[in-house]
């Protein structure tokens, strides 16, 4: 079924229903995180083990985001949903089952592949559906599905497992998956236009062992581990080229404005992904407050996403992503300057909450937009793969930038020999004053933008 021939109900519908499995999916990526502590003392795991839990999901969503495109050209709409959120539905039952930690990982896995399929989807449905001129609303919708979900899942986390165990965070997830595979089974029509398409399994091995080889490689800070994915990560470029079909469409990284706006979307991913790990360490290392308050201060600045992420939307069909994204680097710029100079060991709390609601005003303003931008300047045949691309770079790429922001505090600790609160605190003091460099150059960057 073609989009204009939907009505107006089934539209809505498809929209629903597709943003809630995505949100689902982002939002449980970032969900276990508050119960780390208490997994490590039941599983008899350390924190470098216990890390594998969000390791293993970004791993495998970067993994599969390449193969997206063909499996979009290859399946019909409804069975590809269906079949993503029923590999996230085995996922969270696994976890919530799980007798092991090696099981619970296999659970996270599952999650991640389901979540990996789930995204690009989304944004591709949204961007098929709506007309050119109304893509800056849709790809807000989508916003708030990227941008909310990592940032309220601390505080949602943390009352789920003040309230119950951490277990009860898989059962609730399991039956809200289940209520969105009924609602798609009944309502979910066919949107996509499926074309004669292939599978290259070297390119898929290539992908496999160069994502996962470069991540694995700088989270254990193994160098020879970085080498081997950098060099089969480069085959895997070499090949999407020579390949009629490949599964990574690279060549739409020749429109200049498409390579930018990849490249800004890694910056400004990175920064979402970093500022909201490093604030809930500063509250309980620092200032040695509850994780309760580490998921408190959070949520003003995800309510703030949620109502940017629509404004911005609406903002860009009316002044384009050049001045959205140059605003929004503005924005995280001063903030992450402002931690650097003003995180103490008794730094308000309400002023570390107001800071991050600038933070990440800037990311909604900054994420969609310009994402947007970039689609906008691909034919709609290769939509798919661009979104595919963007989502590729934003999870690899953040993945790194969170990695390499994190490791200025644990590198403090070892400099120090300490991990007392003061020490801590240098270290988050040399993270954020990194995040501002992240940040400029984004701002930069974004000066090299369109005005259309």
């Amino acid at each position: 079924m073609r989009s204009n021939n939907l009505t107006k109900r089934q539209r809505r519908l498809i929209v629903a229903i597709t943003l809630s499995g995505s949100f689902l999916s982002v939002l449980m990526q970032f969900l276990l995180i508050t119960a780390f502590p208490i997994i490590m003392v039941e599983f008899n795991v350390n924190a470098s083990e216990v890390q594998w839990l969000t390791t293993s999901y970004m791993l495998t969503i970067a993994i599969l985001i390449p193969m997206t495109a063909f499996l979009i050209d290859t399946f019909k709409t409804r069975t590809l949903m269906m079949g993503a959120m029923f590999l996230f539905f085995i996922g969270t039952l696994i976890g919530l089952l799980a007798p092991t930690f090696e099981m619970l990982l296999v659970g996270r896995i599952f999650q991640g592949a389901g979540s990996g399929m789930l995204m690009p989807l989304m944004q591709t449905l949204l961007l098929l559906i709506y007309p050119r001129e109304k893509r800056g609303f849709a790809m807000g919708m989508a916003g708030l599905v990227i941008n909310v979900a990592p940032a309220i899942g601390p505080p949602i986390s943390g009352v789920i497992i003040n309230a119950f165990e951490w277990r009860a965070i898989f059962l609730l997830t399991l039956l809200i998956a289940a209520a969105i595979m009924l609602l798609m089974f009944l309502f979910m029509r066919n949107i996509t236009e499926r074309r004669e398409s292939k599978i290259d399994i070297l390119s898929v091995l290539l992908s496999t062992v160069g994502f996962g080889g470069v991540l694995y490689g700088f989270n254990t800070e193994g160098i020879a581990m970085i080498v081997i994915g950098g060099i089969t990560l480069s085959l895997f470029v070499i090949r999407q080229f020579r390949l009629e079909q490949p599964i990574l469409e690279l060549r739409v990284l020749k429109a200049p404005i498409f390579a930018l706006v990849a490249m800004i979307s890694i910056l400004s991913f990175s920064l979402l992904i970093s500022i909201e790990t490093i604030l809930p360490m500063y509250v309980q290392n620092v200032q040695e407050r509850p994780a309760l308050d580490a998921g408190v201060i959070v949520f003003p600045g995800a309510m703030t996403l949620a109502v940017m992420s629509l404004l911005a939307g609406q903002l860009f069909d009316k002044y384009g992503g050049k001045r959205m994204a140059g605003i929004g680097f503005i924005l995280i710029t001063t903030s992450s300057l402002s931690y650097f100079f003003l995180l103490d060991v008794d730094t308000s709390l309400v002023l570390v909450a107001l800071l991050f609601m600038f933070a990440m005003g800037g990311v909604a303003l900054i994420n969609m937009p310009i994402m947007t931008t970039g689609i906008n300047a691909l034919p709609d045949s290769l939509v798919a793969h661009g979104t595919a691309i963007i989502n590729t770079a934003r999870q690899f790429g953040g993945a790194l930038g969170l990695t390499f922001i994190i490791s200025f505090i644990s590198r403090q600790a070892a400099e120090d020999g300490s991990a007392d609160a003061l020490n801590f605190l240098i270290g988050v003091a040399h993270a954020f004053f990194v995040a501002f460099l992240f940040a400029l150059v984004g701002l930069l960057l974004s000066f090299l933008l369109k005005k259309e």
